[in-house]
């Protein structure tokens, strides 16, 4: 945030006690860090890049200074956005949607009954607003949304564009431009505050966002809760999305392994077996399996400080999957025979065919293009044995 002299934040405010102000600020930041630091750094940068646009369409100082204040809280709605939406590491479906879009009504109702200065709320509910109507919460056209808002509404969507999400990558500079300035051809976002972003982007330089450190506790909290959502109450396993998440938020590897294998149970046969057999009998079975290779990848695993260890077990549908860290796939070489010697069980005692796929990556490779050629070789196999069934 940039600091400004206590008579500009006392005329903009209207309130008699700035050091108040300052702190209502720096502990709404502290309480969004705490829910979500994702959406913490997002509201960081937003006000960076506002700030930017605004310093190029020449705002005065005081338009500037309530633009940043407005921009560093105008996702503290999301505080109360529960933890299903929040984190959900995949597209929203109509509810998920509908839920998130009541964060700027939120946002709105904790700051409009406290500034006499309206501007800053007007950032908080109208951000997400789009000149022709087709935004929300309220659906505004353009006459009904202000300069500083449709500042806002620009810088959100650029840097959401330009950040990776565990559903998807992100675009380039100028793809995020072009997206803009499409929609601004559309009648979405003002032209004008898009031309004004796109003459200033190649120079445009976001400093790092760095949190205040805090007691371990607060860190625990967040692995608690950040684990918690991913992991399967019943089975305890987590959702193979998780790692995509781990991977985004670049905690893997920790310890400087050389790379990483990712292996791929995938039964061919259970489908058979749930007919065969029935749905409650086929699930206590999948869990059997599931604990047993669970087990397996316990006694192989090393802590890690950000993440469950070196070893992890993931469900992905029917099919498992286990990351393995180490310094050469030949350090796995124990782990993978143990493995296939749990999916073999599985065969002799129930019948349920299963393949194993595996690959070894080196740590520079992200996890979805990984992800992506592990299960190619799913798909090849699959399109295989169609061939040779024909």
């Amino acid at each position: 945030m940039n600091h400004t002299n206590d008579e500009l934040v006392e005329r903009i405010l209207g309130f008699n006690n700035n050091l108040l102000i300052k702190d209502l600020f720096e502990i709404m930041n502290e309480v969004l860090a705490n829910r979500d630091i994702a959406t913490y750094k997002h509201t960081l940068r937003v006000a960076q890049i506002a700030m930017a646009i605004g310093t190029e369409l020449s705002l005065s100082d005081e338009d500037l200074t309530v633009l940043e204040l407005g921009c560093l809280v105008h996702d503290i709605g999301k505080t109360a956005i529960p933890d299903a939406v929040l984190l959900k590491p995949d597209l929203f479906n109509d509810q998920d949607r509908r839920i998130m879009e009541y964060h700027p009504l939120i946002g709105a109702k904790l700051f409009a009954p406290r500034l006499h200065d309206d501007r800053i709320t007007n950032i908080i509910i109208r951000h997400h607003e789009r000149l022709d109507g087709s935004g929300y919460p309220q659906g505004l056209l353009a006459p009904e949304i202000d300069q500083l808002s449709r500042i806002a509404a620009v810088a959100d969507e650029f840097e959401a564009l330009t950040s990776r999400r565990p559903y998807k990558a992100s675009f380039s500079v100028q793809t995020a431009i072009g997206i803009l300035q499409y929609e601004a051809e559309k009648g979405t976002l003002d032209a004008k505050i898009v031309d004004g972003l796109a003459r200033i982007v190649d120079t445009l330089v976001l400093q790092d966002v760095t949190l205040q450190p805090t007691g371990h506790f607060m860190e625990e909290i967040e692995h608690f809760r950040r684990d918690t959502f991913f992991r399967d109450t019943l089975s305890e396993l987590y959702n193979y999305r998780y790692l995509l998440v781990l991977d985004d938020l670049k905690v893997l590897g920790e310890k400087d392994t050389a790379g990483y294998l990712l292996l791929l149970v995938s039964f061919r046969g259970m489908g058979r077996f749930q007919v065969d057999n029935g749905v409650i009998v086929a699930g206590q079975v999948h869990d059997e399996i599931g604990q047993r290779l669970r087990d397996t990848v316990i006694r192989y695993r090393e802590k890690r400080l950000n993440y469950d260890g070196s070893v992890m077990l993931f469900r992905k549908h029917c099919d498992y999957m286990v990351y393995a860290e180490g310094d050469s796939e030949e350090s796995s070489r124990e782990l993978i025979r143990q493995l296939r010697e749990k999916v073999s069980q599985t065969r002799d005692e129930w019948g349920i065919e299963a393949n194993c796929y595996r690959v070894w990556f080196p740590r520079s490779t992200s996890i979805e293009d990984a992800m992506t050629r592990l299960f190619s070789l799913q798909v090849q196999d699959a399109e295989t044995c169609k061939t040779d069934d024909s």
